[in-house]
């Protein structure tokens, strides 16, 4: 992948809250790469506006012959939820398309200031 594709105005930078993503994605300390998409682009883990905020979910098909999709989170302490496609192409706002696990914090906190 080309530097510029990361820099573009393409791709959306994350920041991870909470616990439940964790383990895969920890809360507070990685991000997520996010690419816009406005519909189900197969299985994988999305940003979604839950209508109180933004929120990372791993989604996939329930194969209920309807095309619902289960919403579910990394840390097994979360429920999963069904909605039907048509709800989550209305709310998803990206795809995660890559991990971002700092390894020295220190420079981002310079970085921002």
């Amino acid at each position: 992948m080309q530097a510029e594709n990361v820099l573009s105005g393409r791709f959306r930078v994350h920041a991870v809250i909470g616990d439940s993503m964790e383990p895969a994605l920890r809360g507070g300390r990685d991000y997520a790469l996010v690419s816009p998409v406005t519909s189900y682009s197969g299985e994988g883990i999305y940003l979604i506006d839950t209508g109180l905020g933004v929120d990372l979910f791993r989604v996939t098909s329930t194969f209920d012959g309807v095309g619902g999709l289960c919403l579910s989170k990394e840390n097994q302490r979360y429920r999963s939820q069904s909605i039907s496609r048509e709800q989550f192409n209305e709310t998803v706002l990206g795809i995660v398309v890559a991990d971002i696990k700092p390894r020295d914090e220190r420079f981002l906190g310079e970085m921002v200031q």
